[in-house]
């Protein structure tokens, strides 16, 4: 082993490629995380860009159903600063 191969000089790749399911409850964790307690249109308004920038398709009824759910949710300490920005 050479002094080079102690360091990390390229990123490292995923072991596997995240299923599409993954990547939505990644996204609903996400924004339940940034978002609980919000006003529920707020809410939808994050999940429809959010989705739509990841290229996923999701029903308007869940998208309703969610942004309702993280609406009612219990703030975090971050979600409740109000920042939404990112």
């Amino acid at each position: 082993m050479n002094a080079d191969d102690r360091f990390q000089t390229e990123p490292i790749e995923d072991q596997h490629e995240p299923t599409e399911d993954d990547k939505v409850r990644g996204i609903l964790e996400q924004e339940e995380a940034d978002l609980a307690g919000h006003d529920e249109t707020v809410v939808l308004a994050a999940l429809r860009q959010r989705f739509n920038d990841a290229g996923i398709a999701v029903p308007e009824d869940t998208l309703l159903d969610e942004s309702r759910r993280i609406s009612q949710a219990e703030p975090t300490r971050f979600s409740e600063s109000g920042d939404i920005s990112g």
